[in-house]
């Protein structure tokens, strides 16, 4: 997938599903199923799905025999696609909850895991792969991106060396400009400390972000000296989206 980073605002218009290919998975430890190849694009220019939404989509049944006939197969890739971009079309279904499980449930879960044992490196592209998918899906400021782009700026910081640092925190506090959710606010604080850490690590005068942190303090917002940003994320997260916990 290419990366498409759209700071309009607006909706995704352009958001194009495509299965682009189907295999029978061979792996030996794994139950015999069939692999979807996903790709989605973005062209520029409720809680959950709606049944009244999902109506006219007629996909093909289960059925006992012949799941992976080749037949079959193709016809339920060419099913799979127009559901796709039936939901595309649909912005109550595009913005839903259960569009946002399918899309990374499995993935972040996967990287949890892998945070939890400290194999950062490994769960890093898994992270950033996931924040552009959720990217050209759901608009620039929407609780899932800003939590996906905050949970991959603190892996990140958790890597030496890792270049990438300094591009998503000035993407964050670009994002977080025009951000209002109360819940999503809890991670402005600890954001601007691990972005005034990111800049000065780079380089960067950081007298800017600390003036930010003085003046929220001033305001009455408590500090958390010993929660970072990757706990904060895990604690909107589970206000935000308790089904993920």
């Amino acid at each position: 997938m290419s990366e498409i980073i759209d700071e309009s605002g607006n909706d995704k218009q352009g958001l194009i599903f495509e299965i682009i290919s189907a295999r029978i998975s061979d792996e030996l430890t794994e139950r015999k199923h069939v692999i979807y190849t996903l790709q989605v694009r973005f062209i520029s220019g409720s809680d959950d799905l709606s049944p009244s939404l999902m109506a006219n989509i007629i996909f093909p049944k289960k059925v006992l025999l012949g799941n992976f006939d080749n037949e079959l197969i193709s016809t339920r890739s060419t099913g799979f696609e127009s559901l796709l971009k039936h939901i595309s079309m649909e912005s109550r279904l595009r913005t839903s909850n259960a569009l946002r499980r399918f899309l990374q449930e499995v993935e972040l879960n996967n990287a949890k895991e892998l945070l939890a044992r400290n194999e950062n490196i490994i769960a890093y592209p898994i992270l950033e792969n996931s924040f552009k998918l959720l990217n050209k899906v759901f608009t620039d400021r929407s609780p899932a991106v800003l939590l996906a782009l905050c949970r991959l700026l603190a892996c990140t910081m958790s890597i030496p060396e890792m270049p990438n640092s300094l591009k998503w925190a000035d993407l964050l506090l670009h994002r977080y400009e025009g951000v209002s959710d109360s819940d999503l606010l809890e991670l402005y604080m600890p954001l601007l400390q691990t972005c005034a850490k990111v800049w000065w690590q780079n380089g960067r005068n950081k007298d800017d972000l600390e003036q930010r942190i003085s003046h929220l303090k001033k305001q009455g917002i408590k500090v958390k000296e010993d929660v970072s940003l990757m706990e904060t994320v895990g604690e909107v997260e589970k206000k935000i989206f308790p089904e993920a916990v």
